[in-house]
């Protein structure tokens, strides 16, 4: 019985030619630092991506575990900063298309007609750190971010870059935001008044009577990010299809600077 997962004959022309892997899938153009590395760390076959590898106490696939590196080697944080940091598959689409509304909408009124979220993925509007900015060991210009700049990550403490560590530190409090998915599902108007104020910039009272809060929520709204085409049918340059970021989820936790 064959131990590998090539093809235990040759494939004849009946057969389905291999299967084209996304980038976010490959493990290739890997620098020497990621490979000696791993060679350091526990392994273990994964069910999607080719192998899974332990890292200060977290698995992550080859791909992330390089992008991993490099953001840790290269980021430069700031002070103006806001980063997301959630969970794989705990609401975090819905987090970002909140935030980014949040912090873009006197810049775009009237959303219903005009918005970056009509047209694009909230993943490409707050980009992930490790899995999309610095992907197989690519260093991003950042030179086009506008301040304060948005990104996301599923990283763990430990693992963030050192120069974020310091302001997430919980000795921090007023740097450090936790929020609770089912208090978001609850009282969403509640909870992005809150966030306003920690991000610094608080609803005034004419936004609250004009419905800037409702505008942002309907905006956001799963029904509405669900059904645009973008989301629907498009695809990141990583190969990654939006769909899959589609879904309603139970828990979400975010922690912001």
């Amino acid at each position: 019985m064959p131990t590998t997962l090539e093809p235990a004959c040759p494939l004849t022309s009946n057969d389905s030619p291999p299967v084209s892997l996304p980038k976010y899938l490959l493990e290739e153009g890997l620098t020497l630092e990621c490979k000696h590395l791993i060679t350091s760390l526990p392994t273990e076959k994964a069910w999607v991506e080719n192998h899974f590898h332990q890292d200060q106490g977290f698995w992550h696939s080859t791909v992330n575990l390089q992008g991993i590196l490099t953001c840790q080697n290269h980021f430069q944080a700031k002070d103006t900063d806001i980063l997301l940091v959630t969970t794989p598959k705990s609401g975090t689409t819905w987090l970002k298309a909140i935030v980014f509304a949040l912090m873009n909408r006197v810049q775009y009124p009237n959303p219903d007609q005009i918005h970056p979220l009509l047209a694009q993925n909230p993943h490409v509007l707050v980009p992930f750190l490790e899995c999309m900015l610095y992907i197989d060991g690519q260093v991003p210009d950042f030179t086009t971010f506008t301040s304060p700049r948005l990104f996301g990550t599923h990283l763990p403490l430990v693992s963030l870059p050192n120069l974020s560590r310091p302001q997430l530190s919980l000795e921090k409090p007023q740097r450090v935001l936790f929020l609770k998915y089912e208090e978001m599902k609850k009282q969403p108007k509640a909870q992005l008044m809150r966030l306003a104020r920690f991000v610094g910039c608080p609803f005034s009272l004419e936004e609250e009577t004009s419905g800037v809060v409702d505008d942002i929520l309907e905006l956001c709204s799963f029904d509405n990010l669900s059904n645009l085409e973008v989301n629907k049918n498009g695809k990141h340059a990583t190969g990654v299809e939006y769909k899959v970021f589609s879904g309603e989820v139970r828990l979400e936790m975010l922690r912001t600077i």
